[in-house]
């Protein structure tokens, strides 16, 4: 477990967010998060038809399978986001963190932050050298993010959502 002092809470109090390895009870607030920040992040991004067709018991039923390579922010027993984390197989980068969601009431937090620097960690104690994170090429936020924790953009690929395909931006960082 990663005990991490957050800069702040939406209620401008320091706080101690927690990042651990997600358990089965954390599966219902991940396919949460992931729903709720696509449906907003996304929004006018991807198609609505896509967005609508979302909901958190299809999403649980995905997440369930993958848990065991996933951590949770938390404060308390609320977890505020999420990070799921993999080996690439990509030749520029031998890990990957293959998700990154945070409540979206809890951005501009420091929690996205807090994520990627315990995947960073997480990578390193096992020997990793270099990691890649891909985010849609429209979702302008997440690569500013990206960027200013030193990401270097690396490639623009596709990745067909519903019915129609949208460009993807991948960001490589050393480790």
């Amino acid at each position: 477990m990663i005990d991490i002092t957050s800069a702040t809470t939406n209620s401008e109090s320091k706080s101690k967010i927690y990042v651990r390895p997600a358990e089965k009870d954390d599966v219902r607030d991940i396919a949460e998060i992931c729903v709720e920040d696509w449906k907003i992040a996304y929004k006018g991004i991807i198609g609505d038809d896509f967005l609508d067709s979302m909901n958190v018991d299809d999403r649980y039923q995905i997440e369930v399978k993958r848990y065991d390579k996933q951590f949770v922010a938390t404060d308390g027993d609320k977890v505020l986001g999420y990070s799921w984390l993999e080996e690439a197989d990509d030749e520029a980068a031998d890990c990957e963190v293959i998700a990154l969601y945070v409540r979206y009431n809890q951005r501009k937090n420091g929690i996205g932050r807090i994520l990627m620097e315990h995947a960073f960690e997480h990578f390193r104690g096992l020997g990793k050298k270099s990691m890649i994170v891909w985010c849609l090429k429209d979702n302008l936020e997440s690569r500013k993010f990206y960027e200013k924790i030193g990401g270097r953009e690396y490639r623009i690929s596709l990745h067909k959502w519903g019915v129609k395909d949208y460009a993807i931006v991948s960001y490589l960082f050393d480790l």
